[in-house]
Formats: structure tokens, C-alpha cells, sequence
């Protein structure tokens, strides 16, 4: 049998991280996760330019799933709104339901993937460069 152990900071983060995901599923409180996230996302490359040694791997894989949700959230802003500019088209409500669709998606994958305790995938900088891992040429 596997077991691994987990510090209490390490549970806690993902505790909180399971929260986020919960507040993001209900849609209406998705601006509160949103700001909890932006803010660890922001915590963690600060504790990433301060620390002389790498990341444990437990905070790079809590800190992917942020930047995921910060992602999701931005991008779903702006194709909510592109969905509002063209209701009277008829387009919006197209835009609306792909952005609905999309939304679930992107949270069952990031929740899926946070069960299986895989990383997301960082598509702004490599985790490396935006954690600390290497440093930029």
C-alpha cells in the first residue's frame, strides 16, 4: 500500500484550493475565487523570487491549479461580454452557451486533475521560469 504524508500547510492549501473550485462551480461566487486565487498566484511568485532553492512540488501543483482558475476566469469574463454585446444579434446566445460550456470543462478538468495530483498546464511561462525553477536567459 502507498501511503504519502502531507504536512498540515500542504493539506491546507489544498483544502482551500478544493474550496476555490467549489466557489467557482457555483458561478455566482466565481469573483470571490477569482480573488482568492489571483492572490496565491500572486503569493506563490513572490515566495518563488525570494527563495534561492526550487519549489517543493506540492506548491507547484497547488499553484498551476491558480493560475488555471485566474485563467478560466479572465477568459470567461471577456467571452461573457462578447456574449452580452451580441444578445441582440442572436450571436450571443451562441457565445453565451459555448462560454457555459467551456467554463464546466475547464473546472472538471482542473478538479479531475487535482484528484489525480497531476499539474495544469501553464501556458503564459513554463512553471519553471514563473516559479523559480530556472532562471530566465
Amino acid at each position: 500500500m502507498n501511503t504519502q504524508t502531507y504536512n498540515v500547510r500542504d493539506w491546507s492549501e489544498v483544502v482551500l484550493l478544493i474550496f476555490v473550485y467549489a466557489l467557482y462551480i457555483l458561478v455566482i461566487t466565481a469573483p470571490i475565487g477569482f480573488a482568492i486565487s489571483a492572490y496565491k498566484v500572486y503569493r506563490f511568485k513572490h515566495l518563488a523570487e525570494r527563495s534561492t532553492t526550487s519549489l517543493d512540488e506540492e506548491v507547484l501543483l497547488v499553484a498551476t491549479h491558480h493560475e488555471w482558475l485566474v485563467r478560466t476566469f479572465i477568459i470567461a469574463l471577456v467571452l461573457a461580454m462578447a456574449a452580452l454585446g451580441n444578445l441582440y444579434y442572436g450571436v450571443g446566445f451562441v457565445v453565451a452557451a459555448f462560454t457555459a460550456a467551456w467554463w464546466f470543462y475547464r473546472l472538471i478538468r482542473g478538479a479531475v486533475a487535482l484528484v489525480a495530483h497531476r499539474d495544469m498546464p501553464a501556458t503564459i511561462c513554463t512553471k519553471a521560469q514563473c516559479y523559480g525553477q530556472i532562471t530566465p536567459a
